[in-house]
């Protein structure tokens, strides 16, 4: 009986979904599609479209996953799912539902930390399935450059500067003093 329950639930199918895709998936179209660089604290775009013009999203289905295999995100019938989302990933990760019907599921991972580099995958599932593979990278953020000794300028330049301003306008004030006499 509770096997009979899960089953019914889903929560089996989707689990089967989970673990044994990468190993029955049988993709059309199967692509390193790019690298990504992102720093720490920052965000990065992980892109995944498919080729085939979208009409409808209806009864498509993807899933996108870490070098671990772990739920980063799913979209079902056109629908961001975080139900079964991996906890690290939670509040983190946002779709962009409009393009999904151009074909366009990419995601847009927030506050990325060092965990989160190495390979995604994004598996669309349609009647002709798509399998793309996307590499991020995380650097750290480079420190603020200070700018070097020789672009600032001397305090002594300063001062210069200021006493020839400062006599320049009290040289034009006593001659306009003296016109008015």
């Amino acid at each position: 009986m509770e096997i009979y329950k899960r089953i019914s639930s889903g929560n089996l199918i989707r689990w089967s979904i989970f673990y044994f895709l990468p190993v029955f998936v049988t993709a059309s179209e199967v692509s390193l599609q790019e690298t990504v660089e992102g720093f720490i604290g920052g965000s990065a775009v992980l892109n995944c479209s498919s080729e085939e013009s979208l009409i409808t999203i209806q009864h498509i289905r993807v899933l996108w996953r870490n070098k671990y295999s772990l739920n980063v995100y799913e979209i079902i019938n056109g629908n961001g799912s975080v139900e079964e989302q991996d906890q690290q990933y939670k509040n983190r990760v946002e779709s962009f539902p409009e393009e999904y019907k151009r074909g366009n599921f990419s995601i847009k991972l927030y506050n990325l930390q060092h965990t989160d580099a190495g390979e995604y995958s994004c598996y669309i599932i349609m009647k002709e399935s798509v399998l793309r593979i996307v590499e991020l990278l995380i650097k750290e953020r480079p420190e603020r450059q200070l700018p070097s000794e020789g672009t600032n300028p001397k305090p002594e330049m300063i001062v210069m500067f200021v006493s020839i301003l400062c006599t320049g306008i009290i040289f034009s004030l006593s001659n306009s003093a003296t016109a008015c006499f």
